[in-house]
C-alpha cells in the first residue's frame, strides 16, 4: 500500500505538472498574440537646460558645461549651447568671467572654462550664474576642507585571480587615511586607470558621508581593478550636504530597475535654479596616485 500511495502521488503530481505548464503554455502564447509596439506620446516634451559646474581648489579643475535635454528618440549627443554667458562670483565679490570652448575643440563645445585661470579657497562660498536665452540659472555652493590621502597600496583580489572577468586585472588599490570625526563630512571619490575614468559598473557613483567611514581608514578597498603595469589615480573631493544628496538621488535614478516596488524615477534635487538640472559642485580635491608593479 505505501507504494501504491507513492506511485499514485507521483501520477498526480505529474498530472497537476501537465496542467500548469499547459496553462502556462496557453498564457504565453495569449500574450504574445497580443504583443504590441507601443510608442510613447510626447508631444508635450519641453527641453530643459542642463547645467554641470566644477570649482576646486586645484589649478585646471574649474568649468562649466552648458546643455539641453534631448528628445527620448533623438539619437546622438545632448545639444550643446555655446552662446551662454556664464560667471561664477565668490562671497567676497570676485567675480570670474568664463569663456566658451577656446581651444576650438569639437569635442569640447558646450565647456566654458575661466577666462583668467583661478583656484578655489577653502570656507569661501561661490556662486554660478548662467544666462541662456536671456534666463538666468544660478547655484551656491560651499567649498570645504578635504582630508588627505596618506597612501594607496594594492593587493592581488583572490577572486579575480581565479577568474578574472578581464585578463591580468587582478589588482585591488588600497586606501589609507585619516578621517577627522569631529565635524560631518561628505566626499565623492573619483578612479582612474591610466588616466580613464574607470567604474566597476557603468551606473556607479562613489560617494560617502563620514558616519559610514570610519576615522582610521586602512586599506579600504577600492572598486577598480588593475592589471601589472597600469598606473592608478584616486581623486577625493569634498562636497556639501547638498551635493551628497544630488549623488544620492543620481544614484538611485541610475540604479532604479523599475519594477513595482521601485520609487517613480524623478530629477535629483539640485542646487539650480529655475528649472535647470544637473550641480554646481564645488570641492576641496587631493590627489593620490602609484603605479601598479
Amino acid at each position: 500500500m505505501k507504494i501504491q500511495r507513492t506511485e499514485n502521488n507521483m501520477t498526480m503530481r505529474k498530472a497537476v505538472s501537465s496542467f500548469v505548464f499547459s496553462l502556462l503554455v496557453i498564457a504565453a502564447l495569449f500574450f504574445m498574440s497580443c504583443e504590441e509596439t507601443v510608442k510613447l506620446d510626447l508631444d508635450d516634451y519641453t527641453s530643459a537646460v542642463v547645467i554641470e559646474g566644477l570649482v576646486t581648489n586645484q589649478e585646471n579643475y574649474q568649468f562649466v558645461k552648458v546643455t539641453r535635454t534631448a528628445d527620448f528618440y533623438d539619437p546622438g549627443n545632448t545639444p550643446r549651447i555655446t552662446n551662454a554667458e556664464v560667471t561664477v562670483t565668490d562671497d567676497l565679490g570676485n567675480v570670474i568671467p568664463f569663456v566658451h570652448n577656446p581651444s576650438g575643440n569639437e569635442d569640447s563645445l558646450g565647456i566654458y572654462i575661466p577666462e583668467t585661470p583661478f583656484t578655489g579657497a577653502v570656507g569661501r562660498t561661490y556662486t554660478l550664474h548662467v544666462e541662456v536665452d536671456g534666463l538666468l540659472y544660478e547655484a551656491t555652493d560651499k567649498l570645504f576642507p578635504v582630508t588627505t590621502m596618506d597612501s594607496l597600496n594594492y593587493e592581488i583580489d583572490e577572486d579575480e585571480q581565479e577568474d578574472p572577468e578581464v585578463e591580468g586585472r587582478i589588482y585591488s588599490l588600497l586606501l589609507f587615511t585619516q578621517e577627522p570625526q569631529d565635524e560631518i563630512n561628505y566626499y565623492l571619490f573619483k578612479f582612474f586607470r591610466n588616466d580613464s575614468l574607470s567604474f566597476d559598473t557603468d551606473s556607479d557613483i562613489y560617494f560617502s558621508d563620514d558616519e559610514f567611514l570610519a576615522e582610521n581608514i586602512s586599506g579600504v578597498e577600492g572598486p577598480v581593478l588593475y592589471s601589472q603595469g597600469d598606473h592608478a589615480r584616486v581623486e577625493m573631493f569634498s562636497i556639501s550636504r547638498e551635493g551628497y544628496i544630488y549623488y544620492n538621488d543620481l544614484s538611485n535614478l541610475l540604479n532604479n530597475d523599475g519594477g513595482v516596488f521601485s520609487p517613480i524615477p524623478a530629477s535629483p534635487r539640485t542646487n539650480l535654479t529655475n528649472g535647470a538640472l544637473g550641480f554646481f559642485q564645488v570641492s576641496a580635491l587631493d590627489i593620490s596616485e602609484t603605479e601598479i608593479e
